[in-house]
């Protein structure tokens, strides 16, 4: 009896032993595979981050490229700007010495009253030889045209606010110049190439309202429906729009007009 009492727990020992070593076996299996599912999953984030980082790589290389495209396009547009504005003011300034001359070849009618001093008589010509202050008249003429020619300088070099400043300042100083008529549109351009839309209507109408002749009058009025459009102003950019197309037929100026003009109507129509 007492035999096969302990054979009973003998077996049950042994099988306890066993169940343990099972267990515990199991159990370390169990975790190194914990521990292996681990490293894989680090190492696919690892992956997935160097993936990332490349592909964060490329598209940083493409927009450095666009960068440098876009540069090398605002320059391009900068030197053509700078190009225009040259070839601009040169057929102004062609336009400008062509009515000069035409104003000096006018005849001026002679003075039929002699003028007396004592005894002598002097002639007409005589009498335009004193009067005329040829030096003084010659300063002034080239005064206007170096503080002409500094400020289109900067305007050339898109210095756009130091070119405003020098054309108010010219327009002060020789409101009734040569070149004002072409300052007033330079500083008309300053405020609008600046988006200072307001300021850029009155300096155009300026250019409208004081200088009559002047060559550039359709090109302001252009200008002024333009910067109604960006103000949205809708109406008044129609009004202008509409008096360019009939005060100028057939220009250039009008045919931008035209276009405009129908961009501003179904502004209107909304």
């Amino acid at each position: 009896m007492k035999k096969n009492t302990l054979v009973i727990l003998t077996g049950l020992m042994i099988g306890l032993l066993s169940t343990t070593v099972y267990s515990a076996e199991n159990e370390a299996s169990v975790e190194d595979r914990l521990k292996r599912l681990e490293r894989m999953v680090n190492s696919k984030g690892l992956v997935d981050i160097m993936v990332r980082v490349e592909s964060m790589q490329g598209e940083l290389q493409r927009l450095l490229g666009e960068i440098e495209l876009q540069k090398h396009s605002l320059e391009e547009i900068k030197k053509r700007q700078r190009d225009l504005y040259v070839d601009i003011d040169r057929r102004l300034l062609q336009i400008e010495r062509r009515s000069g001359a035409v104003s000096s070849s006018i005849p001026v009618a002679p003075v039929t009253t002699p003028s007396t001093i004592g005894n002598k008589t002097k002639t007409p010509i005589e009498k335009a030889t004193v009067a005329t202050p040829v030096p003084k008249a010659s300063k002034a003429k080239e005064g206007e045209q170096v503080a002409y020619q500094k400020a289109f300088d900067l305007l050339r070099a898109l210095r756009y606010e130091k070119a405003t400043q020098a054309f108010r300042q010219f327009l002060t100083d020789y409101p009734d110049g040569r070149y004002a008529h072409i300052a007033q549109y330079w500083l008309a351009e300053t405020s609008y190439h600046t988006r200072k839309y307001d300021v850029a209507v009155k300096d155009y109408q300026k250019l409208i309202d004081n200088y009559p002749k002047s060559p550039k009058r359709a090109d302001a009025l252009l200008k002024i429906g333009y910067s109604q459009f960006e103000l949205k102003s809708f109406s008044k950019a129609e009004t202008v729009l509409t008096q360019l197309i009939q005060s100028y037929p057939g220009t250039t100026e009008a045919g931008q007009a035209e276009n405009l003009l129908q961009k501003v109507r179904m502004q209107n129509a909304r």
